[in-house]
């Protein structure tokens, strides 16, 4: 069987197992076991199907074990526990996946501890210590490099170790802890700890590891307790159907979620996975509208801009008028604000530009893409000497939570290879920006305590993402940005996101990035916890609204207009709903209070007079159309609307006069269709069959042009037109098209 087999059959058996299909369980993973017989594996199988088949046989007799839903729960677990045990058995013998390939590595090396391990990385620690003490010289400079390669090789094994360790027994978990808790070992070492066991439960289901992990999330170490953090919301998401078979773990949660300092990092993190979700269409935008506005636009600001005039000394404060208009002409200027609004809000604004600068050797280590970025690094310390050295530019760029981690690395390895001309230039001409940015940096931590917190959730997020999104073999992981955004339902987070300033924060992110489905959940468990507001109403109307469901959109706007009287955003989504559902009288009502509110606004004089043209008032109609075109007489929305009430009420004459003016302002398919029905009406058939051809042109096609002429075969009977000449009318068409 194939690796792609063995996963759809154990994805099979889960299925089982989560409809409470045990039997139909138990004899998949037996045909997986007779695949390549496990002594031990079959031995946890067959007991647990006794112990199921006497807990059937006592049940069926009455009598129950009061513990039953305990000894029920625990078959579900082993069960899950055996399918990845047989699943894992077969995979590990021919997997291409890198899981399995570092585990067939793993099973061949010498044993080595996680003990072992820990008093290596110590003693290298020590070393580094001792030799920052010496004369500054090449010895010392060599010792550096050869302690630090060896300190990067265990690092390395460490995580490999860690991300392909089997399931955890008691201690293995007290080592964990006491790596965790070792005020010697380096925080960067425990960060990568943190990130190797997050992977490993993602590839293998682990209660005991995922315990260890939400104990870590209080860690007094930042750095380790946020990855731990972000790394829990994606198992239980992962997860989520076996987590609540082991009780212990919701208990842990709700034990953390008395801690302020806790919920605060959770929700951060949740807003940003659900931030994440956007980098592709961010990326996109950038990739298709932005940049290439900026390539079209570069050779004429350089013709219209000295260089110098904005590169001098008051360049950078003093824009150029002429570049400032050129950019308002483009509408590019509304582009990069909303670039700029996106950069400020925490998007990933970035992943373009450093996309295409993972193919460097260092990416291929798979470990490297979790590192936290360290100037001290092998592959970096020479750009962290000499003139490089001294650039307070560089040194700011690497303290900037601007960019993550992973992209930190990629910028040094990009400034490396540059000939040494050009990075000489770029450092003189970035190194004057650097004091800057730290005063920027100075002024951000002053009005916001938390920001060390944010920019390393951030940052930790998108180094996520660069790797399941560009790791040249992603394949072979789950991809946590695909999962759904599903924070506000997964049960065990209740205790945090059901408090209703952390709900109310995660239904407004879901509205702001448009997941409407999901700001719909939210806001709807919102409402049923706190006083709702007139604005959770509007939001869950407008959610159904985008979601094409307009009676439910109108009942829930019905609900806000009782609780926030006369808001005019209100008032036109239920008018507009209205119109939409055919119900023009009742809308008319709405725009009517409309009206009172905003008796200038044209759209609303434009729409009274749809609900009038609908319920064939066709002269109050036109007063209302009229009014428009009084007050805009350029409004072809207005002409439109004059001419087709005027054809539909046998005003002939004022409708073809409107279509006159309508043709001449960049025409559709549909103005030439109606100028050809008036002039139909009218008897002028020769127009008639100029008109419709010209209709049938901008419709594309013979087929769309008669579509749209059956559509109108009703109203060309009531305004008086025999329409059995029709026929003859397309055929002279398509005569004089010949």
């Amino acid at each position: 069987m194939s690796p792609t087999d063995i996963n759809k059959k154990r994805e099979l058996i889960y299925s089982y197992i989560e409809k409470k299909q045990l039997k139909s369980a138990i004899d998949k993973v037996k045909e997986l076991i007779a695949l390549q017989y496990n002594w031990s594996i079959s031995e946890k199988l067959t007991e647990l199907e006794t112990n199921y088949k006497f807990m059937l046989h006592y049940l069926a007799k009455g009598q129950g074990d009061p513990q039953q839903d305990k000894i029920y729960d625990k078959l579900f677990r082993d069960i899950y526990n055996i399918t990845d045990d047989a699943s894992e058995s077969l995979l590990l013998l021919d997997s291409s996946s890198i899981f399995f390939e570092k585990l067939r590595i793993q099973n061949v090396r010498e044993a080595i501890t996680l003990d072992d391990y820990k008093d290596t990385l110590k003693k290298q620690a020590d070393t580094i210590k001792f030799l920052d003490l010496l004369e500054e010289g090449e010895e010392k400079d060599s010792r550096l490099r050869k302690n630090s390669l060896a300190h990067e090789n265990t690092l390395r094994d460490l995580f490999y170790f860690i991300y392909t360790s089997p399931r955890a027994n008691n201690d293995f978990i007290e080592s964990l802890n006491t790596f965790i808790d070792d005020g010697v070992l380096p925080v960067n070492d425990k960060c990568m700890v943190i990130s190797a066991l997050t992977l490993n439960i993602f590839e293998r289901f682990d209660a005991k590891k995922i315990l260890f992990l939400l104990d870590v999330c209080r860690s007094p170490q930042i750095e380790v307790a946020i990855r731990a953090t972000i790394g829990i919301i994606p198992i239980f998401q992962i997860y989520r159907r076996r987590c609540p078979l082991y009780p212990e773990l919701s208990n842990r949660l709700k034990l953390l979620s008395d801690n302020i300092g806790f919920n605060r990092m959770f929700i951060k993190a949740v807003t940003g996975y659900i931030r994440a979700h956007e980098t592709e269409k961010i990326t996109k935008r950038l990739n298709e509208e932005i940049i290439p506005e900026m390539m079209k636009l570069s050779p004429m600001i350089g013709k219209k801009i000295k260089l110098d005039e904005w590169m001098g000394e008051s360049g950078l404060d003093e824009k150029n008028p002429e570049w400032q208009k050129i950019l308002d002409e483009s509408g590019l200027t509304d582009k990069l604000q909303e670039f700029s609004n996106l950069q400020m809000e925490g998007a990933d604004v970035f992943h373009s530009t450093f996309s295409n600068l993972k193919n460097y050797p260092f990416f291929k280590e798979l470990s490297n893409w979790f590192l936290p970025f360290d100037p001290h690094h092998s592959s970096v310390r020479p750009m962290f000497s000499g003139e490089m050295k001294s650039s307070t530019m560089i040194e700011s760029m690497f303290e900037t939570s601007l960019i993550c981690n992973s992209d930190k690395y990629s910028f040094c390895f990009s400034i490396m290879l540059m000939p040494e001309e050009y990075r000489s230039m770029m450092v003189g001409q970035l190194g004057a920006e650097g004091d800057e940015i730290k005063k920027l940096q100075e002024e951000e931590l002053s009005l916001n305590p938390n920001q060390k917190q944010d920019s390393i959730i951030k940052q930790y997020i998108q180094d996520l993402y660069r790797f399941f999104k560009l790791h040249p073999r992603n394949t072979n992981f789950k991809d946590i940005f695909n999962l759904p955004l599903n924070f506000h339902d997964i049960e065990e987070f209740h205790p945090i996101v059901l408090q209703p300033r952390y709900l109310e924060e995660i239904a407004l992110y879901y509205f702001e990035k448009n997941n409407f489905r999901e700001a719909l959940g939210a806001y709807k468990m919102l409402s049923e916890r706190v006083q709702p507001k007139s604005e959770f109403w509007q939001k869950m109307g407008f959610c159904k609204q985008m979601m094409g469901d307009i009676r439910g959109a109108l009942d829930d706007y019905l609900h806000a207009d009782l609780i926030e009287d006369n808001n005019t955003w209100l008032l036109n989504r239920i008018a507009h709903c209205y119109r939409v559902l055919k119900e023009p009288q009742t809308a008319l009502q709405y725009y009517r209070r409309l009206e009172q509110f905003r008796p200038d606004d044209l759209n609303v004089q434009l729409n009274i007079g749809h609900c009038y043209l609908e319920l064939k008032q066709y002269d109050e109609a036109l007063n209302y159309y009229f009014k428009v075109e009084l007050l805009n007489s350029n409004n072809t929305r207005a002409w439109r609307s004059i001419a087709w009430c005027a054809f539909l009420s046998n005003k002939f004459d004022v409708a073809q006069n409107y279509y006159a003016r309508i043709l001449e302002n960049k025409p559709n398919a549909h103005d030439y269709l109606n100028a050809g029905h008036v002039e139909l009406c009218l008897n002028h058939n020769s127009k008639t069959v100029e008109f419709y051809k010209l209709s049938q042109n901008a419709a594309g096609s013979l087929e769309a042009f008669n579509s749209m002429l059956e559509d109108d075969i009703e109203l060309l009977n009531e305004a008086g037109v025999d329409t059995k000449i029709l026929p003859i009318i397309v055929d002279k068409m398509l005569y004089d098209s010949e």
